[in-house]
């Protein structure tokens, strides 16, 4: 039987947790941002020249979310994405939340 020490000793399934956990968090922050501006998934899909269900999927994590993707929705929704980083060390609780996006101070 495999336990979840197994599982978390195994690199594989550790870079797979750890494409997950950024995934959500980055669509969390999405999320977020369209909440605090009260923008639903149809407004930021006519702001982005997609359909409500593609905006949907984007969101959900069921398509991949390329940098140039997250960049147009932060844009539509008048935001940058500031990306910073925590070094992981065994044994080490690590911070969630390490990306920022706010309002262009322009």
């Amino acid at each position: 039987m495999t336990t979840r020490k197994d599982y978390m000793q195994d690199d594989g399934f550790k870079k797979l947790l750890a494409q997950e956990e950024f995934i959500l968090e980055v669509t969390e922050v999405l999320c977020k941002i369209m909440r605090d501006k009260g923008i639903s998934r149809k407004q930021l899909a006519n702001l982005l020249n997609k359909s409500k269900g593609d905006v949907s999927q984007l969101l959900n994590g069921e398509r991949n979310l390329t940098l140039r993707t997250v960049a147009d929705i932060l844009h539509a929704l008048g935001c940058r994405g500031l990306l910073t980083y925590k070094e992981l060390r065994k044994n080490a609780e690590s911070k969630s939340n390490v990306l920022i996006f706010q309002s262009p101070q322009i």
